[in-house]
């Protein structure tokens, strides 16, 4: 039976319903790490040095976007569960999310693949699953044409996930609204649960590192990392809509410099203080617990001050920075940045007439992977394929990610003037 509505009185930290003023500068963060560290791989500067090491780890910020994913996409979920409201229905769900996905990959596969022609699609079935985002579960196919479109397939199982997820989590009955969110909380245990034992699973089953390579692409092992974002969300909605303290006292003035100081901590450790190797092929599967926790926890850090506290830019210098006029507009595009920076680097090197060569291994993980041994002047690399990328993604937001994201409303009834 649906209980009396909740007060609405809101407490003047949250903020407001579907904004995050940060986020943006969380993307952008993100996206710029990952360039940064196939920059540095592309060049040769993430050899054996201090600085090779931090440069090594920044693939760090595809955690951040799952983070980032769980806490958006959940939280509206949360808040029909808590309110017993029906939840956001999973057509227009998923339309928006294929809009958000597929039209600006599309874009740059099609030019990497038929304007580059920096890479081959020699037959209909890798044509259908490179298009399709379905590549990684196909060995041979795994890394599809852009390196870092295997995130798109994760993100993409995810997006089925959340409103089945959802729905049987509200199938769990409870009479206050309190009890709801206990039950939330208890389904993404589960969830954090499952990852763990999947990743036991496959990190304990005796198959071939590179088997184990492709299974790390797959959502299960990445789950965890979701989880952390949907926890804060139900966090979010427990301080916004029923009033309740902000946890961790993460509405004091301080708050945001300490989590992002233990983020630095806990980024530093995973560089320097675990003994990891500088390529992600080379880790040992026993330190990738330690890897891929610890990447979660520097995740978890630099989005907290994001979700709780005063959100207003005067709050702390953190929120300043990541709300200032560029860092948001390089979020607002940071998807493109994400999607072109990899094809820049590959032309950049073409025009530079710079070799690269394939070392196989059927021993590690991403065996397919072509790796590049180069003495390439990093920062001029560095800020070629940063101007080149921030340029495409400009492009690729106005022309094709803003006017497709404008149909989203498409097939959904118009609201009728009063």
């Amino acid at each position: 039976m649906a209980t009396a509505p909740l007060a609405r009185r809101r407490p003047e930290h949250a903020a407001s319903d579907g904004h995050f003023p940060c986020f943006d500068g969380l993307r952008a963060l993100a996206a710029l790490s990952i360039v940064l560290t196939h920059v540095a791989f592309a060049s040769g500067a993430n050899s054996p040095n201090v600085l090779g090491a931090f440069f090594a780890r920044m693939d760090g910020g595809v955690a951040v976007f799952f983070v980032l994913s769980g806490f958006l996409l959940y939280r509206p979920f949360v808040v029909a569960h808590l309110h017993e409201r029906p939840h956001p229905s999973a057509v227009p769900f998923l339309w928006r999310r294929f809009l958000r996905i597929y039209p600006a990959y599309w874009l740059v596969l099609t030019v990497v693949v038929y304007v580059f022609a920096d890479k081959a699609i020699p037959d209909l079935k890798t044509f259908v699953l490179y298009y399709s985002l379905m590549n990684i579960y196909f060995s041979h196919y795994a890394f599809g044409p852009l390196l870092q479109s295997w995130t798109l397939s994760t993100e993409i199982a995810f997006y089925v996930l959340v409103p089945i997820w959802a729905l049987l989590v509200s199938r769990w009955r409870s009479d206050s609204p309190e009890g709801r969110l206990r039950h939330e909380v208890v389904g993404i245990v589960v969830l954090a649960l499952t990852s763990v034992a999947w990743k036991a699973l496959v990190l304990g089953s005796g198959v071939s590192a590179g088997r184990v390579g492709q299974l790390k692409l797959w959502l299960p092992w990445w789950l965890d990392l979701f989880a952390v974002g949907m926890l804060f969300a139900v966090g979010s909605v427990a301080v916004r809509e029923l009033q309740w303290p902000t946890p961790l006292r993460l509405d004091r003035p301080w708050a945001p410099a300490i989590c992002w100081l233990l983020a630095i901590a806990s980024f530093w450790l995973v560089a320097a203080g675990i003994g990891l190797p500088h390529t992600t092929p080379s880790i040992p599967l026993h330190l990738l617990w330690g890897q891929h926790y610890l990447y979660g926890l520097t995740a978890g850090l630099l989005v907290l001050p994001a979700v709780f506290g005063p959100q207003d830019r005067d709050s702390s210098w953190i929120r300043r920075f990541l709300t200032t006029r560029v860092m948001v507009f390089l979020g607002v595009i940071s998807y493109g940045i994400y999607l072109w920076h990899e094809p820049w680097i590959d032309r950049y090197l073409d025009w530079a007439n710079l070799k690269t060569f394939t070392v196989y291994n059927s021993d590690v993980p991403f065996a397919w992977h072509t790796s590049r041994y180069l003495s390439v002047p990093f920062l001029t690399l560095l800020l070629a394929v940063l101007a080149l990328t921030i340029a495409s993604a400009s492009v690729s937001w106005f022309a094709v990610e803003r006017p497709m994201l404008k149909l989203k409303r498409l097939g959904q009834h118009p609201v009728q003037p009063g």
